[in-house]
Parts: structure tokens; sequence; C-alpha cells
């Protein structure tokens, strides 16, 4: 079963409605008013990108409540609020299709500052096999840490449980949320690497079902990590199976992003055509320079699948370097157990020295040097954040691989890094491949408050601006619709989202107004917590959230449900 528009057909239908439905019939409308209308707040003077036509025009928006009400020549119109966009871009607002704002940045901070900023009025969370929910409700020492750091309690254990948890705290952007594949067999089977009982599977199946029906949009899998890559492609197929039911479409980290990458996104592609279900393959990429070679190979494979009727999508973000946690180096059978157990085996020499052989088979292509430690919780080793491995072990006087093995004991098994992996070149390719959407992978933060912390991927803060202003505006890599389309209609499309994603009249009013000579990310590696630059005003269901350098705290974001809720 294919619920969802291969892209091929996506791209007719929406040269199609550009002349039928978006521009055009807006323009239309606008020149059919024989008396000044009255709107809530009109944006004039602007050229609308609308998320589908493969050009520009000149028009006047309309908006009354929630909802566009008019696109056209409204020079006469009257409104309670009135932006002036000349020379600004009238675009959708953007769709951040892989994103990780869950429980404690939506809790902690429902303003959703860094990713407001940048333009953003829709994030799809519960990526890479790790969602909110469902939630075993036991005070753990896990669970104490994080009550302790945030002061948050987590009083849901069902999607259902978390999404009135959080449409009653409010947000600043839309909300739509995949459940995870590794949260789930964690709740089913703890962090245990083998095979499920029958009973475990069926559990399984039947957390998948409930949250499909509680309003999930799929399911999503992170198979280089654990207990998400204990999983055999069978028993992800059967999980896919039940989403399928549902409507939904199947989102993937897959099993290797470097050495096995090849063989990954295979199976990617034929867990989603076994299961019947739209594939959406997360942060595509090949890491590390033995294997930028592969990238051409994993185009041809998503090409073919797509020609063959696979409704198959991917996104990436605009930057060489991935976000992760260190133990992502580890072979897997040493993280069996969960984080304790993993540092026991680190403590043991003889389990140490049998992790050596994998983990450097793995740093292949991405060397100490290239690995920059961003996250670090004990007082005594933020000395070493924003720092390279090689650096901080040569301070040390210590082999990096054993620095490693003695920060992640300290740490507890949890150190956030920044890796240097991917090759220019075959990042703007990606990013131009009409398969790919734009995404951040990453979450809401802010530069106060709980969620500021270490050195986070400059993504958080940048990704839209840095996609518009670098490889739009000044490598010409895509036009400005082009690249509007990967961050709005293609999105939508992908989640069957009908009112969100394009400007045309009745769609709700989820709008970015831009500068394109001046909208950049200012962000960067060593100095992340700055908001970009260029986006004048952000408008979410018809509110002004963000105007120029202000947040209003206007938190007008509306949780949405996917295809099987009841």
């Amino acid at each position: 079963m294919k619920s969802q528009l291969n892209r091929r057909e996506f791209l007719k239908m929406s040269t199609q409605a550009g002349v039928l439905l978006g521009l055009g019939a807006g323009i239309g409308r606008g020149k059919a008013f024989a008396s000044p209308a009255n709107f809530d707040i009109l944006i004039k003077n602007g050229t609308v990108v609308d998320g589908l036509s493969d050009k520009a025009l000149k028009a006047d928006v309309g908006i009354v409540g929630e909802r566009i009400q008019a696109i056209g020549d409204l020079a006469s119109a009257q409104a309670r609020t009135i932006i002036d966009a000349l020379g600004k871009a009238v675009t959708p607002g953007f769709i951040d299709i892989h994103a990780h704002t869950d429980a404690v940045e939506l809790l902690v901070n429902p303003k959703g500052e860094s990713k407001i900023r940048q333009g953003v009025t829709l994030e799809v969370s519960g990526n890479c096999g790790g969602s909110s929910f469902p939630y075993k409700k036991e005070v753990s020492e896990e669970e104490k840490r994080y009550q302790k750091r945030y002061g948050l309690e987590r009083d849901w254990v069902d999607l259902a449980g978390y999404l009135a948890r959080v449409q009653k705290t409010g947000m600043a952007f839309n909300y739509i949320t995949l459940v995870g594949q590794g949260t789930i067999r964690n709740y089913a089977m703890n962090e245990d690497r083998r095979k499920p009982t029958a009973s475990e599977l069926d559990l399984m199946q039947k957390l998948v079902a409930e949250a499909m029906e509680q309003g999930a949009f799929g399911l999503s899998s992170g198979l280089e990590y654990t207990p998400s890559g204990f999983a055999s492609t069978e028993e992800v197929v059967e999980l896919c199976r039940v989403a399928a039911k549902y409507g939904g479409f199947y989102a993937t980290h897959v099993r290797s992003e470097d050495s096995f990458v090849i063989e990954a996104v295979a199976e990617a592609i034929y867990i989603a055509e076994k299961a019947g279900l739209p594939l959406q393959i997360s942060h595509f990429k090949s890491c590390g320079t033995i294997n930028w070679w592969k990238m051409p190979k994993l185009f041809d494979l998503v090409e073919a699948a797509d020609k063959r009727g696979v409704a198959v999508t991917a996104d990436r973000y605009p930057y060489t370097a991935f976000n992760t946690g260190l133990s992502v180096y580890y072979p897997q059978w040493a993280l069996a157990g969960g984080n304790e157990a993993f540092v026991k085996r680190l403590q043991d020499p003889a389990e140490k020295r049998k992790m050596l052989e994998e983990t450097m088979v793995k740093l292949e292509g991405t060397p100490w040097e290239n690995i920059l430690l961003t996250g670090l919780d004990e007082e005594e080793n933020q000395r070493f954040i924003g720092k390279p491995i090689q650096q901080a072990a040569s301070e040390l006087g210590q082999d990096p691989y054993d620095f490693a093995c003695d920060l992640l004991i300290k740490e507890k098994g949890g150190v956030g890094i920044v890796g240097f992996a991917m090759s220019e070149e075959q990042t703007e390719e990606t990013l131009k491949h009409p398969l790919v959407m734009l995404c951040s992978d990453g979450s809401a933060l802010a530069p106060y408050g709980p969620l500021h912390q270490g050195k986070p991927h400059p993504r958080n803060y940048g990704t839209f601006p840095r996609f518009l202003g670098l490889y739009v505006r000044d490598r010409k890599a895509l036009t400005l619709p082009q690249a509007v389309t990967k961050m709005t209609s293609m999105p939508a499309a992908k989640l069957g989202l009908k009112d969100r994603g394009t400007l045309k009249q009745g769609n709700f009013a989820d709008i970015v107004v831009f500068d394109p000579a001046t909208v950049a990310a200012k962000a960067t590696y060593t100095e992340p917590e700055q908001y970009s630059i260029g986006i004048d005003y952000v408008i979410v269901n018809g509110k002004v959230v963000i105007d120029h350098d202000k947040h209003t705290g206007a938190l007008p974001g509306k949780v949405l449900y996917g295809p099987g809720k009841k």
C-alpha cells in the first residue's frame, strides 16, 4: 500500500497546482475585490513564493483569523496589522521534516526560540527511533537526573497523554511526532540484544497501533543506535506493517552511515517495500572520506526505488558535520544492557581491548582530530568542551582511545560530539537532489535557561537561513522557489497535509517574511548559540510570533494528528 505521492507525481501535480490553485488563482481573487476588505493581518508589497510555482510574483496576502483569506492586489484593503514586505520574500512557514524537539524542549521552553527564529512553523519529531512515549512511570536513576536537571516531571504514559500535556503548555510552532521503534523496543524488552519472543513482538505491534490511533504520523528507527539497532530487518518490517495500516510512513536513521551505508540504505528500501509504506531516509549522507565514493551509489538506489513506485524521499541538513553521542563509535554488543552495562565493560581491560578493533574501523575516514566534544555533564570535564578528542587527549598525555573510554566512564556513557565527516561538494549535490528535502536534525534550544548547555551543533540555530543564504543566494545551487519547495510543500506532501506548506486561499496562515539579500545563519561550531538574521516576521496560525529580533511571546502552535487518529 502506498499512501503518498512519489516525487515525480508530486512535481507534476505541483506544477499544475501552481497555475490552477496557487498564486494565479490567489491573484485573481485579490483583483476581484470591488470594495475594501478587512483583514486581521495584511502583508503588502512582498514577493510571494508560494511553495508550488517555480516563479515568484508580486502580491499581497490577507489573513483573517488563522487562515489566508486572499492573495493578490489588495491595495485598497484595510487591516488591524499591516506588514510592509517591500523587497522581502513571503513564503509558507518552513517545515522541519526531521527534528528532535521533544518533551524537554517543548515543556521547559515552549517559545521554541532557536527554531521559530529560523522561520520554522512546523516540527516533525520522534525521529531516529526515539520518542517521548510510550513511557514507563518508573523512577529510575536516569529519571531522577532528568527531573533534577530540568525540574520537569513526566506525567504521561502514552502519546495521547503526552500531546495533551504539550498542547496544554502551549508552543510557538505546530508539532507532529512519529513513534520511535527504539523506544517501543526498550519498553517491551529493555536494552536486551536478542530476538523478541512472540509475546514481546505482539506487545510492540500493539504499541505501534496505539500510537498511530492516538495521532502519530508514522514509525521511526535509529538502527545505528541501541536498542533500535538490536532489531532484525524482519522485526522492523513487522512494526512497519502496523504503521502502514494506519496510513503512516517509515523514517529511518539507517543501520550504517559509513562503512556499510550502501547495504543500510538498501535495507531501508527493502523494509518500506515489504511493509508497503512510504519511506523517509533521515539525514541522507555517507560519512568518512573513504566512503565518499558511495554517495552516487546511494542516489542510484533511491532513484531506482522511486522509478519502481516506492514513495521514497530523504532529508539532509546543510552542514558537513554530524552531531551524535560518542558511544555510536563502539560496537553494539558493547552497548547491550544500557549505559550502566556499557560503562562496566569499559572498566574491564579485556572488554575494552575487545572493543578497540571495531571502534577503529568505525573511525576510518573520521579521525579523532575531526571529532569535537560538545556535551559533557561533569564539572571536571567542562574544560574539554569545544576541543577535538585528539587535542584533549594530548593535553593529558593519553592515547585518544584510552581518553575516550575514560571520558565515557566519567560521564556514565553519555558524551555529546560533533564529527566532521561529509564532503562539501556532496552536501550541495544532496541538497539539490529532487528526492531530498531540508531538515535540521536539531532541537528548539535557547541561549539561556536549562536549554543552554555545552556547544550544540549550529544546525539547531541556523539550518534554514544557512540554506537560503549560502546555497541559494551565494552559491546559486538552487533557485529561491526550488529551495522554498524543499522547505514547505514537499514535506507537507510527505505528511499528507493539504492546508499547510503552501500559500493558498483557505490554508492556515503559517508564513515567513524574510530578506533574501541578508538572510543568513550566524551560528558557528565555536559560537553556536546565535540566532539567525534576515528573518523579519514569522506567523503561525495567523499570529505573529517573531517580529524582527523580538519574540512576541505568542504560543499559537497546534498539535497535528496523523491519519490513524480515531
